[in-house]
């Protein structure tokens, strides 16, 4: 049942290109689609069609420079704008990235372009009349072209949004600083087989598609809210009326022991650092099948980029049919960044209420499914409230700090003379595994003295609370829980980061 629900909003796509009647333009075809899936398209062939797709209709899309990866390979989105009769009227952006994980996870990106076709000409074109589309297929150029996980550098770039240390990782952020969406789906794939780790007990995963919310605490609270209970809940309910059974993320499984959760807390991940302008952030993952197993194409690519396309179909319309909620609940959460108080920490914790999840495995030996019990460690916990600051004052370790700054695109001045300020000062100490709350050692008010030279930052910016979450250390997402800048947090002395609640006042920029 589920393969030919699946095939038909495959054949829907793929039919008109076998027979078409006279005079009528030849659609493309996607790289994937010319080479009959016998492997994954190259980056370079992901940029032709891309470019060749812009140039069939230059006035419903281009394509545009995100960044260049570390092999300086061009990162591109391709951007879907139908000319507008109203200007008025405000338009809904949904933003769809894949292919973070190169050509480990290709799916995602190879669906794009064929949905891309479709918004340009296709059954979905008439969504750009009240909506732009934004995708940007191939996250991790190089990784696709070196036959990897990883980029270059070898780093996974999915968990490096709160260093920013790969380039592949500031285009991304920076795309989504430009483009402003406010619907972003992050798409990804998950291997069934974990032949080092789950694949010991004798099990393999067995799902089909399961989406994720930004579920960080400091994501402002009605946003959250509405993802979770609202938006997410009618997104998986169609994927799995369209065929594919779809369920809330639960994280990846690599033990029959182990507790069971929901996705990473953190802003290391895409979608929770992309929430922290106030986009309805998400992340989709579908069922990367074992390729031990023989299949009718490369490593059954034809099926998992079926797969994908529903998901992505599936968010694209609902996302049209709920745009004016959306831009309501985005637009309010925009509001709230710079208002909201932080909540810096979160975990997860053993559920009293359900303390046991029932999950259905696979086992390697027989293949036969088979449901395994797994404590319930789903149920989120939130603390460590705090106001939001007016500005961030950095005493010392400018140099250090400023490298990061400029990496997250957060403005900031340099003070020319000293200054005296109110102030709320703290003693911390960092525990050196980051999913440990920080203590608390002290909290002041006082009078401080600002040495010139100090740098300040002043939070009512588009990164502003990002900045926050970065620079306390109390954050599950600060750059202090990374061992390159633990080291400046000294508990026994002030933390050289102050808080003020008033507007510092420099002489010039």
């Amino acid at each position: 049942m589920m393969r030919l629900l699946l095939q038909k909003i495959f054949i829907v796509i793929t039919a008109t290109y076998s027979v078409l009647c006279a005079g009528q333009v030849v659609p493309l075809q996607t790289p994937l689609e010319a080479a009959r899936y016998a492997r994954i398209s190259t980056s370079s062939e992901i940029s032709g069609y891309l470019h060749a797709l812009a140039g069939r209709y230059p006035m419903l899309t281009r394509v545009e420079l995100a960044g260049n990866s570390v092999q300086n390979r061009p990162i591109e989105v391709i951007r879907f704008s139908a000319p507008r009769r109203d200007h008025t009227v405000k338009r809904l952006t949904v933003m769809i990235a894949g292919s973070q994980h190169g050509a480990a996870e290709p799916a995602g990106g190879e669906a794009m372009l064929m949905i891309a076709r479709e918004l340009a000409d296709g059954y979905l074109r008439p969504l750009l009349e009240e909506m732009d589309v934004i995708l940007l297929p191939n996250a991790n150029p190089d990784g696709r072209d070196l036959g990897r996980r990883s980029n270059a550098n070898r780093v996974n770039i999915n968990t490096d949004f709160v260093l920013l240390t790969q380039p592949e990782t500031r285009a991304l952020k920076e795309a989504v600083e430009r483009y402003a969406p406010h619907v972003l789906l992050d798409s990804h794939e998950s291997a069934v087989l974990k032949r080092e780790s789950l694949a010991k007990d004798g099990y393999l995963t067995d799902f089909d598609a399961q989406f994720e919310i930004s579920n960080n605490p400091a994501v402002p609270a009605a946003l959250r809210d509405y993802a979770l209970n609202i938006f997410l809940s009618a997104l998986t309910a169609r994927v799995s009326d369209g065929g594919l059974p779809a369920r809330r993320y639960i994280g990846e499984i690599t033990s029959i022991q182990q507790p069971v959760t929901n996705g990473g807390l953190t802003l290391r991940n895409f979608r929770n650092a992309a929430a922290m302008t106030g986009v309805l952030s998400l992340l989709v993952e579908t069922k990367l099948d074992s390729r031990e197993a023989v299949h009718p194409t490369y490593r059954n690519i034809a099926q998992r980029v079926a797969r994908q396309l529903l998901c992505l179909h599936s968010l694209l319309t609902l996302a049209h049919e709920r745009r004016a909620e959306i831009l309501a609940q985005t637009a309010l959460a925009r509001a709230m960044l710079h208002q909201e108080p932080l909540t810096l920490y979160a975990g997860y914790a053993l559920n009293p209420a359900q303390p046991q999840k029932s999950i259905v495995m696979r086992r390697l030996d027989t293949g036969e499914l088979e449901p395994r019990v797994f404590p319930d460690h789903r149920l989120q916990i939130n603390a460590d409230a705090a106001a939001f600051p007016r500005m961030l004052v950095i005493t010392r370790h400018q140099d250090v700090i400023r490298s990061v700054l400029e990496r997250h695109r957060i403005d900031y001045r340099r003070l020319l003379h000293p200054s005296e300020q109110q102030v709320t000062a703290m003693r911390v100490n960092v525990p050196a595994n980051s999913l440990v709350r920080a203590g608390l050692l002290a909290e002041m008010q006082k009078t401080l003295t600002i040495d010139r030279g100090s740098l300040l930052i002043d939070l009512l910016q588009p990164n502003g609370r990002t900045a926050a979450l970065l620079l306390d250390p109390r954050s599950i997402s600060s750059i202090f829980r990374y061992p390159e800048y633990a080291g400046l947090v000294e508990p026994e002395e002030e933390f050289f980061i102050y808080r003020t609640f008033e507007e510092v006042l420099v002489s010039q920029p």
